[in-house]
């Protein structure tokens, strides 16, 4: 069967969680033979009331016991993932609820797809692109096995194996370069984000899939009810302040889009902090942010001396750059004193 572009074998992949008559496989048959639910709250075991869908990735309880849907919501139910990331407690809060309830259906995903492999099926797709871009119009296939050179290199980034899982980092085996799947608000893929991890690579990242690569504020899918937001431009910036607890999102590119100040009103964000680099490049964002946002409270974070890159500081200096932030029209009349004197 195939499963978000790889091969799974669900007799196989079930036999985790039911026990199926002896000498069942996968034969052809739209269904298997009923078996005894592995929901832990189904509390009726008198007679099998489970079954599998082996042509798609479905399943259904006939004692309806929460459990029928998707492969991932049975696996979140069974392995207690909407638990995990407390969906309930969002309450009526639909935008907290949904983040979470992708949080959950990510994980169960991820459970599904161990041991997969790529469909045989699944074929490159070859788009025009423009010169100008650096974007390689590929499929949104790629590894969650991450090896021993990328995880060294996040290490050093100061992203660990949590925020690996949460924004499902993964590995471009035959580009050797790190793989960042980017997701619209409604958590919808849209393409894949490619960071090389050898120095000497140009040009240190790429894009692949059918979309532009400003149509997405990277991380906006994970944020939840927040006052505030914090504007950066890389990926490694945006989840590297998430381990801080900071709603960062990534424009990655040179301005904010039109594309992505669009999405900002559903955030709600009642301030907005700008911690782009410290260059004239970041200088140029903050002065196209300035323009596209001027309905919002913009502050400008300053960097320690010496530091120049979000993804450089301490937690202690994220919290002391986004308290000692200025307002953007002092920081345009320090920019305009700078530049005459």
């Amino acid at each position: 069967m195939k499963f978000h572009g790889r091969d799974i074998d669900p007799i196989s992949f079930w036999t985790e969680y039911v026990e199926f008559p002896q000498h069942t496989k996968e034969d052809g048959s739209e269904f298997s033979p009923l078996v005894y639910c592995p929901n832990p709250a189904h509390d009726n075991f008198r007679s099998p009331a489970f079954q599998v869908n082996l042509r798609n990735p479905l399943v259904h309880c006939f004692s309806r016991c929460g459990i029928e849907g998707t492969y991932e919501h049975a696996v979140s139910v069974i392995e207690g993932l909407y638990d995990k990331y407390e969906v309930e407690k969002a309450g009526k809060n639909r935008r907290e609820r949904m983040i979470r309830l992708s949080k959950a259906h990510r994980e169960a995903r991820r459970i599904i797809l161990r041991g997969s492999k790529p469909s045989r099926s699944a074929r490159h797709i070859q788009r025009p692109v423009k010169k100008s871009t650096a974007i390689a119009q590929l499929d949104l296939d790629y590894e969650h096995y991450l090896p021993q050179v990328a995880l060294e290199y996040l290490e050093q980034r100061g992203i660990s194996g949590n925020e690996i899982g949460m924004w499902e980092i993964g590995w471009d085996p035959d580009e050797k370069r790190i793989v960042f799947p980017a997701r619209d608000l409604d958590g919808n893929l849209r393409f894949l984000i490619k960071r090389a991890v050898d120095p000497r690579a140009q040009p240190k990242y790429l894009y692949s899939g059918g979309s532009e690569k400003t149509s997405v504020l990277y991380g906006a899918d994970m944020i939840g009810e927040f006052k505030h937001i914090v504007l950066t431009e890389g990926v490694l910036d945006a989840i590297k302040l998430h381990t801080f607890m900071q709603p960062a999102v990534a424009i990655l590119g040179t301005g904010i889009s039109d594309q992505q100040v669009r999405v900002i009103p559903k955030l709600r964000p009642k301030k907005i902090y700008l911690m782009f680099d410290k260059d004239p490049a970041g200088v140029r964002n903050i002065e196209i942010a300035t323009q596209k946002l001027r309905s919002y409270p913009l502050h400008v974070c300053r960097y320690p001396v010496g530091k120049s890159d979000p993804a450089e500081l301490s937690y202690e200096e994220v919290e002391r750059s986004i308290k000692t932030a200025v307002p953007i029209l002092i920081w345009r009349q320090k920019l305009r004193k700078i530049r005459f004197e």
